[in-house]
């Protein structure tokens, strides 16, 4: 049974001589993986392989069977154009570190309309933006938690100065756990959280304070999601910002 569906590409891996196996994130059915038959050109023909880019967004027609482990791709086409995303190479590394932040941290096989607008306007805003570029993905992993089941419960104050990263919350004494934050840090990640996605240039932040938050953030999931988790694009994304 053929079935349309519109998806965000978060991993591609090459499949025998000329395939790929593509995980990704979908409008319905959540996560799934298509494989992409006749990617690579031959000739004169173009393959497939080019629509196929870290956070690109695609209207896929494919064979659809229940229980599939993956489903063949019969046609492509972008839903939209992308014009920055995959040339600017500031926003192409932060779109396979993003791709990558998805891919580990969303695993369910089932339709999350909110989350799947969520990811796919974010998309457009980091396409888009002109200013500010640095900051973007900072702000999307916070904004993303909330999805995920752990977004921050309150914010910075004077009398709530540490942020508990166990707790999701601001608070007035380091907790005994130990998972804190100190109080500067604790202070920059409240503005983060309160900056606008569309707005990243309004957040000042020094190349130090940009690395000293993806840490803690990173930190932060991993206390969430599991100490396994390991964003291995993340030393990259650090180096390029230095």
């Amino acid at each position: 049974m053929l079935q349309q569906n519109r998806v965000i590409i978060l991993r591609v891996i090459r499949y025998r001589e000329n395939s790929l196996v593509v995980s990704c994130y979908a409008k319905e059915h959540g996560r799934i993986t298509l494989l992409v038959n006749n990617a690579f050109p031959k000739g004169k023909k173009a393959g497939m392989k080019v629509y196929f880019q870290p956070l690109s967004v695609l209207d896929v027609v494919y064979y659809y069977r229940p229980n599939a482990e993956m489903f063949r791709v019969k046609e492509v086409a972008p839903a939209y154009a992308i014009t920055s995303l995959h040339q600017n190479p500031i926003k192409l590394t932060m779109s396979i570190f993003l791709s990558e932040l998805i891919y580990r941290t969303i695993r369910e096989e089932e339709t999350n309309p909110q989350l799947f607008a969520f990811i796919q306007n974010s998309i457009q805003m980091l396409d888009n933006l002109e200013s500010g570029v640095a900051n973007f993905h900072l702000i999307f992993m916070m904004q993303l938690s909330r999805y995920l089941g752990f977004y921050p419960l309150n914010r910075w104050s004077p009398t709530e100065p540490y942020f508990d990263i166990k707790n999701g919350i601001f608070c007035g004494v380091e907790p005994a756990h130990g998972f804190v934050l100190e109080k500067q840090t604790s202070k920059v990640l409240s503005q983060l959280i309160d900056t606008p996605m569309f707005a990243p240039e309004t957040l000042s932040l020094n190349q130090s304070q940009r690395q000293i938050l993806i840490e803690a953030i990173a930190s932060f999931y991993r206390f969430h999601l599991g100490s396994g988790i390991r964003f291995r694009t993340l030393p990259i994304l650090i180096q390029l910002f230095q």
